[in-house]
């Protein structure tokens, strides 16, 4: 698949979701929101990008110990 048309159809998908959860954010309660605000809805966001980060980061490092046991064994 081209990487042109792989950017464009990502775009596409993902552009809707992040406007229905900053709208989810941002809305007052009344109208079904969270009321956080733009502050605090970016604090909200940058907290589970630093989450989803850290795991990552925990789960490349779980992998790397797991192929440097097993490369261990086989020597």
């Amino acid at each position: 698949m081209p990487n042109v048309l792989l950017f464009w159809i990502a775009f596409v998908l993902t552009r809707p979701l992040g406007a229905t959860a900053g709208d989810f954010l941002t809305k007052p309660l009344a109208k079904g929101g969270l009321d956080l605000g733009t502050a605090g809805s970016s604090a909200v966001l940058l907290a589970i990008l630093i989450g989803l980060m850290g795991y990552a980061h925990v789960q490349e490092r779980k992998d790397t110990a797991r192929r440097e046991e097993t490369l261990a064994g086989v020597s």
